[in-house]
């Protein structure tokens, strides 16, 4: 995944994992968390090849949204979780598409589904495929950068429109 354009890449919470592994050493920059279960998820994307940047929508994300437009617009590509980390599940918080906007970047919707998975019964249903499992992973088509002026509602609405009618295609390809 070479960007000609700076990217930035937007999955859900509870489906953040089959995009982790595939995405890794591929000079992308990630947004994690401060909270201390954010230091585990940090520690283990930075061993498979991922830069991060510590923040979120509730601790030190202000720092940490111009840290990743700086990478952004440096040549690296940002990994975001849409309605992390606490929620809720499926509105997409605004913070992916104001790095867009502020870092001239496309954006792409990622999510994966599996035909056999553990969901947990937490507010995300954290999604784990169970060994064997047919996963599938779903990039959406680049959604544009708007340009200057553009509406930061509307662009985030434009991403979570995309990114639930990923997930869906996903989740019907996994229970075919």
């Amino acid at each position: 995944m070479r960007a000609r354009k700076p990217l930035v890449m937007v999955t859900w919470h509870g489906r953040l994992l089959g995009s982790t592994y595939h995405c890794r050493k591929r000079n992308v920059v990630a947004m994690i968390s401060q909270h201390r279960d954010g230091e585990l998820v940090s520690r283990v994307v930075e061993k498979i090849g991922y830069e991060t940047v510590r923040g979120s929508s509730t601790r030190g994300g202000s720092a940490a949204a111009l840290a990743m437009i700086d990478r952004v617009r440096n040549g690296q590509t940002a990994a975001m979780i849409g309605d992390g980390p606490r929620g809720p599940i499926y509105k997409l918080k605004p913070g992916a598409a104001y790095i867009a906007l502020a870092s001239g970047a496309d954006v792409i919707p990622v999510v994966f589904a599996a035909n056999r998975s553990w969901v947990f019964r937490s507010w995300d249903r954290f999604t784990v495929p169970k060994p064997f499992a047919r996963v599938f992973l779903y990039y959406g088509l680049p959604i544009a950068h708007p340009g200057e002026g553009a509406d930061l509602r509307e662009f985030t609405r434009k991403i979570e429109d995309a990114l639930e009618a990923l997930r869906e295609l996903a989740d019907a390809a996994a229970a075919a």
